[in-house]
């Protein structure tokens, strides 16, 4: 993996992130460079970096709309916005946290604003409250099929529109990013913890889908990046009205996995805060005693729909050994586990190293699984 601060991995993993996202290499060098030569830098340089970094992309996004430059000026909101949101991930809750994530969320609206982002912006409501979420269609007037994307433990809608874009309209399919419990606004902003049984907040969402004429609600997959790979498998076992299921790394038992991460202390510190934030218990103990609940080994063999499993080879998170038995106890018929290798690139967790590739296989896939692409298309991709 590429690491921007050499031997910190919890660091360079969100300049990777800010990057899968769109962010610049050149802005990163030049607000991030010098804390890589200060070893006295902490959280306060780094939050103010980033920071600094989001309100210049935002004082030139001003500057382009007085001239009139709307593309521009929504790109470069676009990009503020991720770096608003990549700023705040290993910073524990307080005002700075707060108040970087209130910056993404308005530097996100801001861009919206300039009409570059074909969004539109939707509320459902759910047992845990509103839940808001982004709709990215290929046409508002055509309904189609529908992903709904789930991010990982710290991800938010606003960086998962950024990595995502337009990959899946582009295949006839119109995503959904939204914030659930545990993740983006419900944890930052109202308290939210994440929760075992995510097929209640699935159930929700295709509620609401149902009611909508602008969407194809009888088709719904679901995509989980990292730690949403568990929120997709669950929700594809009990939920029957889920039509196939992705996990963009593939998860087992969690709590195995982060008791691992406690005891090395592999870069993973913030976890002492992180942990018990994000599934409300007062203390890390707990919240590894907690996680124990978000456990796949009895729930694969429910899944049924198709399924792909996308994992590195060489992913540091998520044992590729996790993704294999994941592969093996699957239910489904139509599964398939696609494993990047170091060789060609996309080894590291979700393809961090090179996400594109892996990101167009999983459009390619629920294209031919929902009835999204026109037949020449599907017919052209299976000679592929």
């Amino acid at each position: 993996m590429f690491e921007f601060f050499p031997g910190d991995r919890t660091w360079s993993s969100t300049v990777n992130l800010a990057l899968m996202a769109g962010g610049s290499i050149g802005d990163i060098q030049r607000w991030l460079g010098p804390l890589r030569d200060d070893p006295g830098a902490g959280l306060e340089s780094w939050a103010a970096a980033w920071s600094g970094m989001a309100h210049q992309q935002e004082a030139l996004a001003a500057a382009d709309l007085r001239d009139g430059h709307l593309s521009a000026a929504g790109t470069r909101y676009l990009r503020a916005s991720v770096y608003h949101a990549a700023g705040q991930r290993q910073v524990p809750p307080g005002p700075t946290k707060s108040e970087s994530y209130a910056a993404a969320l308005q530097a996100f609206g801001n861009a919206i604003e300039c009409a570059t982002l074909p969004v539109t912006r939707i509320h459902v409501d759910s047992p845990d409250g509103t839940m808001p979420g982004y709709l990215i269609a290929p046409n508002p007037g055509d309904p189609r099929p529908v992903v709904i994307v789930y991010g990982g433990l710290d991800l938010t809608k606003e960086l998962l529109y950024a990595v995502i874009g337009p990959v899946f309209a582009c295949r006839g399919i119109t995503c959904l990013v939204i914030d659930t419990p545990g993740t983006g606004e419900l944890i930052r902003l109202r308290g939210v913890p994440s929760r075992p049984d995510y097929e209640v907040p699935t159930s929700a969402i295709i509620d609401h889908l149902e009611t909508r004429h602008d969407v194809d609600a009888r088709h719904v997959a679901v995509l989980g990046v990292s730690f949403g790979g568990y929120y997709a498998a669950r929700s594809a076992a009990f939920e029957p009205r889920v039509s196939a299921c992705v996990s963009w790394a593939g998860n087992w038992d969690c709590g195995a996995v982060w008791r691992r991460r406690w005891r090395e202390r592999s870069g993973h510190e913030s976890a002492a805060w992180f942990l018990p934030w994000v599934l409300g218990t007062p203390t890390i103990e707990q919240a590894l005693d907690r996680l124990s609940l978000w456990n796949l080994a009895d729930v694969w063999p429910r899944l049924t729909r198709p399924l792909l499993i996308v994992h590195g080879e060489n992913d540091r998170e998520i044992p590729l050994g996790d993704a294999r038995r994941a592969f093996e106890a699957a239910g489904s018929a139509d599964k398939l586990l696609r494993v990047f290798t170091a060789e060609e690139g996309g080894a590291e967790h979700i393809q961090a190293d090179d996400p594109e590739p892996a990101l167009r296989l999983i459009a390619d896939w629920l294209a031919l699984r929902l009835p999204a692409a026109s037949d020449s298309e599907i017919s052209t991709l299976r000679t592929v």
